[in-house]
């Protein structure tokens, strides 16, 4: 039998060689607890859901200069596959809805109170209760058929009301619509993206005058989603089949062929960005094989670290082999040592992952949770630590039972050095390699984050901030006592700045050309002060006149490309009809950044058109901006007394656009900053080793005659050998992977030599610390203790 005790007082007696593997080996399993959390939260979502195999949501394909994704459809489409596809049971539309101002009847009879809904409300049809499983806490989904009722997650009519007993009472939604509260549901999962605060009838959205009409097929929001539940024996592929005949059937009715309808499951559209998908694969992916990475790196280092330990316990392995040990049961002792190594590492790990999950979930926006008891969490856990303990223990435990009996009593090594050495090496190679991809990949994501942050987007972000404006009509007041404020340098008004989320795309006819371009053009509506305060070029042409009444048109350099015009000034003057809306164009404007650098520019107009600005950009004096902001929150008031006020900065809502990147570059870093400093450990394993095997050569060589710097030669030849070869290797891997990272930005840098440069400078100082110190103390010891102490 193993002996425990024997293992137990063998890791006492060696305190430095398990310290460093339980720390190595410790720091990478709390890594790969805190990517299995993340990943598995991602993996999960919408997945609960009792019939998440028959749950099909429907989007869109855009026919337009190839095919372009809408997370949308047009309103009818429930009621179309409802009739025309057998297969589906039920179906349902919601339409979602951003900065929502819901006010609630105050108690004491003062104002009322008013809470800003900012992505958490949707108009749904009934029947979505039926598909998705968002369970009841009181009322029925049959009450969401008539107009002006919702339902309420228990979260929300706690926060407005103080309690979940809030069925027969009211809210106002819109600053105009009474809302009767019908239903309350559970407090929605964090694995859901369709976890709305607010549910309300979709007959109270026909009800909209915005609304009136939810019969045509001409137009798409990308917020209005359609669920399907299909029966039991088909699948997600026979659903997209039948939707070719609804395509065919109602499309477009000017453009047959623009729409395309297509069916996905809802976990696969949570990983598809071109159809609104929170989180990329390729990230998943990603974070993965930097888990992969960590682990073979720990691995590695354990084999390092106890095949160099090996060549201490020589002679206690002879010793057992004398009193009768077989290979097998000393390969099992070593194994039971790694085991307890194992399980201490465990430990740390969870500590390690305890401790900076705070610090993910800051950097996530989530709300991961270790629940150690969590069957899926413990199943991770024993398999992580049985292949961990395998990978690293069975070949350490392999070269020790080889050990011979007499050769090891005399405490002489032949269990085939040279090869143990080649695989050492081999190992440490492996550690560089995997070092290097992580670095050059930490440079790159970094890189290109900062490239995005500093580039000339084509407009001011510095000093901007943008308020709402709830009545248009009341804009023009708004402006003009605005412009009393000191230290306002700009006012403009408009429906958006010009980069953001928000797209409003359209088909486009130019001139005298008898069909619409195929391609969309994004539009917006701005006044006259729009290019001033927002710092846009003016290229050619002229701006807006000061009459809103006389259709006028900018566009930006794109769109002037995209109609193959020799030169941007022969477009103005001539005649666009944008959205049914016509009118010539007065100015050409540079082309400016109009969403993330993963997206080219693409055509872009600008109009004019009261009627829908609802947002007021002001640019600020720079310094201390709060008088400003405190006097614009007082006016605003003053005009709005009934609405929420709010201010965004503008390069806070573009931080919003690489808000992922940013994320994976603090993880990536952090990753490789992690598996360098365990690789670290491996170094030092490999130094131990070669010091232990040559500390009667070096003992040699110093009585020779030798001297320090010789001596560290001789180690320093070894590493950076190791250290070129796998920069070899880590070259083209890296490159690759490089280069298809930065294939998925419209805009991107174009590293050259200096990222590898930095990546190989990076591991030769991480050398020179590591195995530095190590080897200047074995090269200056005294000789005759080398040769006196030396095997």
């Amino acid at each position: 039998m193993f002996n425990l005790k024997i293992a137990l007082r063998q890791l006492r007696q060696q305190r430095a060689y398990s310290l460093i593997n339980m720390l190595g080996l410790g720091i990478s399993v709390g890594c790969c607890i805190l990517i299995f959390l993340f990943v598995h939260a991602q993996l999960s979502v919408d997945t609960f859901h009792k019939n998440a195999d028959r749950i099909g949501r429907i989007v869109t394909d855009l026919n337009m200069e190839g095919m372009r994704q809408i997370s949308g459809v047009p309103y009818p489409m429930a009621d179309a596959i409802r009739s025309e596809i057998s297969m589906v049971e039920k179906a349902a539309m919601t339409d979602e809805c951003g900065d929502v101002l819901i006010e609630i009847e105050n108690q004491q009879g003062s104002n009322p109170l008013k809470y800003k809904e900012l992505n958490g409300v949707a108009f749904t049809e009934p029947e979505l209760f039926n598909i998705l499983d968002f369970p009841l806490l009181s009322g029925d989904p049959a009450d969401l058929q008539e107009p002006n009722k919702a339902f309420l997650t228990e979260k929300t009519a706690i926060k407005y009301f103080g309690n979940a007993n809030v069925i027969g009472r009211s809210f106002k939604a819109f600053n105009e619509i009474e809302i009767q509260i019908v239903g309350v549901l559970r407090d929605m999962p964090a694995n859901t993206d369709y976890g709305h605060n607010i549910f309300m009838s979709w007959a109270t959205l026909k009800n909209r005058p915005e609304k009136n009409d939810l019969t045509s097929w001409g137009g798409i929001r990308g917020g209005t989603h359609c669920f399907a539940l299909f029966a039991k024996g088909h699948t997600i592929h026979d659903l997209q089949a039948a939707l070719s005949a609804v395509s065919k059937r109602h499309n477009h009715p000017e453009r047959p062929d623009l729409f395309d309808y297509k069916a996905f499951s809802l976990p696969a559209l949570h990983f598809d960005t071109r159809y609104g998908g929170a989180f990329e694969m390729r990230y998943i992916w990603a974070l993965c094989l930097i888990a992969v990475f960590l682990l073979v790196t720990a691995a590695f280092n354990f084999i390092n670290m106890a095949t160099a330990q090996a060549l201490t316990r020589v002679r206690e392995v002879g010793i057992r082999k004398s009193m009768g040990g077989s290979k097998s049961q000393l390969f099992g002792q070593f194994m039971l040592e790694t085991s307890l190594i194992m399980v201490a590492a465990g430990l740390i790990g969870m500590v390690t992952a305890l401790v900076f999950l705070p610090y993910l979930n800051q950097w996530t926006k989530q709300n991961l949770e270790f629940k150690l008891l969590d069957p899926v969490l413990i199943g991770f856990l024993l398999g992580l630590g049985v292949v961990l303990t395998l990978l690293s223990g069975a070949y350490p435990g392999f070269v020790m039972a080889r050990f011979k009996l007499v050769q090891s009593l005399k405490g002489i090594v032949d269990a085939g050095p040279t090869s143990a050495f080649s695989l050492r090496k081999t190992l440490v190679v492996g550690q560089f390699v995997i070092s290097q991809l992580l670095i050059v990949g930490a440079i790159v994501v970094t890189l290109q984050l900062k490239y995005a942050r500093d580039s000339d987007w084509g407009f001011r972000q510095a000093s901007m901030v943008t308020i709402p404006v709830p009545e248009p009509g009341k804009a023009d007041l708004l402006r003009q006592q605005l412009s009393e404020i000191p230290g306002i340098q700009g006012i403009s008004l408009c429906n958006a700045a010009p980069a953001t989320d928000k797209n409003n795309r359209t088909g486009m006819q130019f001139d005298h050309r008898p069909k619409e371009e195929s391609w969309l053009v994004n539009y917006k509506t701005a006044d006259v002060h729009y290019l001033e305060t927002f710092g846009l070029t003016l290229v050619y042409g002229r701006n807006f006149t000061s009459n809103d009444s006389i259709h006028e048109f900018l566009v930006n350099e794109t769109l002037v490309k995209k109609l193959n015009l020799a030169a941007p000034e022969e477009i103005l003057g001539k005649e666009l009809n944008i959205g049914g809306t016509k009118g010539q164009v007065v100015g050409v404007l540079r082309d400016f950044h109009h969403e993330s650098f993963q997206t080219a520019i693409p055509p872009i107009s600008i109009q004019q058109d009261a009627a829908h600005y609802n947002i007021c950009a002001l640019h600020l004096q720079p310094g201390n901006p709060e008088a400003a902001l405190k006097a614009v929150e007082r006016v605003w008031n003053g005009i709005f007394p009934a609405d929420f006020y709010e201010q965004q900065f503008l390069d806070a809502q573009l931080a919003a656009f690489y808000e992922t990147e940013l994320l994976m570059m603090r993880l990536v870093g952090l990753f490789a900053a992690i598996a360098v400093f365990v690789g670290c450990l491996g170094l030092y394993g490999l130094a131990a080793f070669m010091i232990n095997r040559k500390t009667k050569e070096i003992g040699i060589r110093k009585t020779l005659g030798a001297t320090t710097s010789e001596i560290l030669l001789i180690f320093g030849k070894e590493y950076f050998r190791l250290i070129l070869i796998a920069f070899a290797l880590a070259t083209p891997l890296s490159y690759k992977a490089m280069e298809y990272w930065l294939r998925q930005y419209a805009y991107h840098i174009e590293p050259g030599v200096g990222v590898f440069g930095m990546a190989l400078s990076a591991i030769c100082l991480v050398v020179l610390m590591t195995v530095g110190i190590q080897s200047l103390r074995a090269a200056t010891a005294n000789p005759v203790n080398s040769l006196r102490n030396s095997q």
